[in-house]
Parts: C-alpha cells; structure tokens; sequence
C-alpha cells in the first residue's frame, strides 16, 4: 500500500543480505518490507512461511517450506523475522545468526486463550530468547508482549514506530477527478481500506454508515479489499455501501475520500491508517490495539464493536467540514512529525545495526 521510499541502493555483494520470513504473502510486513528497500547498505530477499493467508491450507505449505526457509536464513548475513507466527515456527532454530524479529500487532498471541495462550507464550519466549531485538511497532504492543515475558528478555524489545512517505497534497482537481471516478457528488465519502476479515469488522462500519444514512446523513462507505467476509461485505451493497474491492490505486481512494474509518477490534499499526493521515483524511478509529497509538490527538476514537459510537461520529464530522479540515491536517502533521518514513528507517537501521554487532562479538567469543 505503501509507496516507495526512495529508490533501493544498487545491490553490492559487501552488503549484509537480510532474509525477512514473512508468515505469508501479502498484508502489513509486505509493505513494511518495501520501505525498508529503502534503508541504504542491505539487500533484501522475502519469503513466505505459507503460500496462502488461508489458516487451514497453509498448514500443509508450512510444513513443506520451514525447513528450506531456515536452511536459507542460516546463510544470510541477518534474518529478520515477521509476525509472532512466524517468529515461533523459525526464530529459535536460527539462534546462531543475528536475528529481529517485528511482532505486527501479536495477532497470534492476542486471540490464544486457556491452554493454548500458555502454550504461545512459552514459544513466544523461544524466540525472543534467541533474537538480538524485537522490534514492537506499537507501545500497547511492547506492554502485552513484556507481560508474557521474564524480566531477563524484556530489554531485547524495542518500539520503533511504522513510518510512511508524506505525500504532496493534490489540488482540487486532481480530488474531482478522484471523486468522479467514483461516481461521488456531494456525499461526504467514508473510506475504510484493509482486509475483510472479523478483527477488522468491515460489517459493523456497515452498520454504522446504515444507520447514519437512516437518519438522513450523506455518508458513503467505500470498501476497498478483499478476504473472508467478501461475500457477506458485498450483499450488502448499496447506494450508501460500496465495495471495490481489491484495490491497488489507494492513493485515488485517499484523495476521493472526507473520512478514513478504521474499526479494527486489534491492529499493530496500519499502513492504510497512516497512509490516509498522511493524505490529510479525517480518521476515526477503534480502540483496538495500535489504533490510538496511531492517531494520538489527531483522530476520534470510539469504542471497538460499538456500531452507535461509530454511527454517531460518521453523523457528527459528515455534518462539520471545517472539523474534518482540522483533524486532516492535524493527522498529517503527526505523520510528518512523528511517523514519517525517514524516523521508522533509522529507528530499523539502528536494530540491524545491533543485532550484527552483537552477531559478530558472539562469533569471537566462539572462536
């Protein structure tokens, strides 16, 4: 979703080559992934756990490809490593090579319950243990991952924020263009850009819009994405609910749309979020995980689930243009100030940095 950083350095064999294992393809680490193209001095190569986002068929694609997968990260200069998942499945039989691991928003250790969560804890702490840093993307996510961890390994997390490109703003007839695309006249237009799966809730944005047009609101939710509630999302099609969608002209969407609606009930810290306040728009957000972290004053908040809180919103801003211009640019001043690309490279730069030294000193003390 990202766009460029700037233009990756001409690959040189005396740069230290990074393995990042992703637990499959698509999603956050994938554009994570393409910023750090960015960071001056590496080579970078990706490969994914699974073939698939699918839980149940990528079973049999994991256990065909971990192995192959940690017989290249023994070869790399630096592995580093994408997700809780993944981080369980690889991190601890890669112990002997300079390792980081991201956690984008623990998404397997935040829905484990009863046994299973004691279990995902004890792996969890396999692979921090044999990491150099791991890196939390959130301060709510550095918090939930230290809680299941001994006071020993706590040091070894860092938070270093996701950071995004700031864009030119478009004039008014680049957005024109935008909105009659779309089929937009004077309806305020409610952009909501992620996966469609359950944690996300695209059904009660739905909901939310429905019934703010039941009372009368111009409000028109844009869904742009695909995934498991796909099906759902589309039946509900309407004049007021328009699904796209896999989308890969975003940034039309960005300059199309009033608001940005984020209801994820649990997030680490989403591009399609940063990318929409670095493009001016309005957000309203869950309090899930990474959501308030993300926005901080720059957004209105509601709580995850509550489709009336939502509602209640999407009628208030529709109805306030003037306090839509003020969060938009309130939003784009927090990416320029604080979550800008430049801040998340150095700060990943510095976790590398680290991890070979530390590498390098325990190959000495081996010798």
């Amino acid at each position: 979703m990202a766009a460029s950083a700037g233009r990756p350095p001409i690959a040189s064999p005396s740069m230290p080559a990074v393995l990042h294992v992703l637990p499959h393809p698509g999603g956050g680490a994938e554009t994570y992934i393409d910023l750090l193209e960015g960071l001056e001095g590496y080579r970078h190569k990706r490969v994914p756990l699974s073939t698939t986002r699918s839980r149940l068929r990528g079973i049999p694609s994991v256990l065909g490809r971990r192995q192959g997968i940690i017989n290249l990260g023994r070869g790399a200069d630096l592995v580093h490593v994408h997700g809780d998942m993944a981080a369980m499945l690889t991190a601890p039989a890669l112990r002997e090579r300079p390792l980081v691991i991201t956690s984008h928003g623990l998404h397997r250790m935040r829905r484990a319950r009863g046994a299973s969560a004691w279990l995902v804890h004890h792996r969890l702490r396999a692979a921090i243990e044999a990491s150099v840093r791991t890196i939390c993307i959130a301060q709510d996510e550095r918090d939930d991952l230290a809680s299941a961890l001994p006071p020993s390994l706590q040091p070894r997390l860092v938070v270093v924020q996701n950071g995004v490109p700031m864009p030119a703003l478009a004039g008014s007839a680049r957005r024109a263009e935008a909105r009659r695309s779309l089929g937009l006249e004077d309806e305020v237009a409610v952009l909501f850009a992620g996966q469609l799966e359950k944690r996300k809730d695209p059904l009660g944005a739905i909901a939310a819009v429905e019934a703010a047009r039941a009372r009368g609101t111009g409000v028109v939710l844009l869904i742009a994405g695909g995934g498991p509630l796909e099906g759902e999302v589309f039946a509900r099609a309407g004049a007021g609910v328009r699904p796209l969608g896999h989308r890969n002209d975003l940034e039309d969407l960005y300059l199309a749309a009033d608001l940005f609606l984020l209801p994820s009930h649990r997030e680490g810290m989403s591009f399609a979020l940063l990318e929409a306040m670095a493009h001016g728009l309005a957000p309203i957000v869950a309090d899930g995980t990474g959501n308030v972290d993300t926005v901080g004053s720059a957004g209105v908040v509601f709580p995850a689930g509550d489709t009336a809180a939502m509602s209640e919103l999407l009628v208030g801003l529709a109805a306030e243009p003037e306090a839509r211009a003020r969060l938009g640019a309130a939003a784009r001043e927090r990416i320029r100030a604080e979550l800008n690309v430049e801040r998340f490279l150095a700060g990943t730069r510095a976790q590398y940095e680290a991890a070979l030294t530390e590498g390098a000193r325990s190959d000495s003390q081996g010798a």
